[in-house]
């Protein structure tokens, strides 16, 4: 497999990884607004609950990018096309909140800048 290939996978996985710990972050962010009283509880316990199940989503999906097998072409934008479809047959499959097809296309989006 050509090394740009392995970089782009490598990339991705890692700009996934990232996403996690934006959403983490934004769990964080939530949790002192309640502990402020700045939000309710019910406010406080929806947004945990979605957010909770987006880190899990992109958890699962870090473990599909591993095991994934990119097709055999060179042109890294074509494996990003097709990771990219993978990815989010798989969010549609599984039921997956809109936010992580949102999270994919960003990424996707950055990669492919990054490769040009």
């Amino acid at each position: 497999m050509p090394e740009r290939i392995l970089l782009l996978i490598k990339v991705f996985r890692i700009e996934l990884e990232e996403a996690e710990n934006n959403v983490l972050t934004l769990l964080e962010y939530y949790s002192q607004r309640f502990k402020c009283h700045e939000i309710t509880a019910y406010v406080w316990k929806e947004n945990r609950a979605l957010l909770k199940k987006e880190i899990s989503c992109v958890k699962e999906l870090v473990k599909d990018l591993t095991e994934w097998k990119p097709p055999d072409v060179s042109d890294p934008q074509e494996v990003l096309v097709e990771l990219k479809s993978y990815l989010k047959d798989l969010v549609k499959k599984r039921g997956y909140p809109e936010l992580v097809n949102l999270i994919i296309d960003r990424i996707s989006n950055k990669v492919s800048r990054y490769l040009e």
